[in-house]
């Protein structure tokens, strides 16, 4: 078993920017190939940003891809896309805590929570 953490953004503010930045090089991706993997995320929300990661990852001939998420958003955004294993689906709010963030605030909370509006305008990038 090895583990490789990925830092994978598409947002900024409460909003998809529709483009998805994955932080490993050409040669770290080149070494999935033939290797089960297994994609550990904090929240799917309309889904876009996991598909264009699998199908990235794809690119690379891994033996298979699972994902499993703490959070699925319900959402009409939502592309239809669920990950293989969910520990909770969630209202269509924006929520942070526990490791989700908002433009890099509140990633340390010890709970999950939805952010005001009046955080969301203190706290925009």
């Amino acid at each position: 078993i090895s583990f490789e953490f990925i830092k994978v953004k598409s947002y900024v503010n409460a909003s998809s920017t529709g483009d998805v930045r994955i932080s490993l090089s050409e040669e770290e991706l080149a070494s999935f190939r033939g290797k089960d993997l297994l994609i550990v995320e904090d929240i799917v929300d309309s889904g876009a940003t996991m598909v264009a990661l699998t199908r990235r990852l794809r690119q690379y001939e891994p033996a298979s891809i699972k994902v499993v998420s703490l959070l699925l958003k319900k959402t009409p955004r939502s592309n239809k896309y669920v990950p293989d294993f969910v520990g909770f689906a969630i209202p269509d709010d924006f929520v942070v805590g526990y490791a989700l963030d908002y433009n890099e605030v509140f990633r340390d909370l010890d709970h999950i929570c939805i952010i005001s509006e009046t955080g969301k305008k203190k706290y925009a990038a």
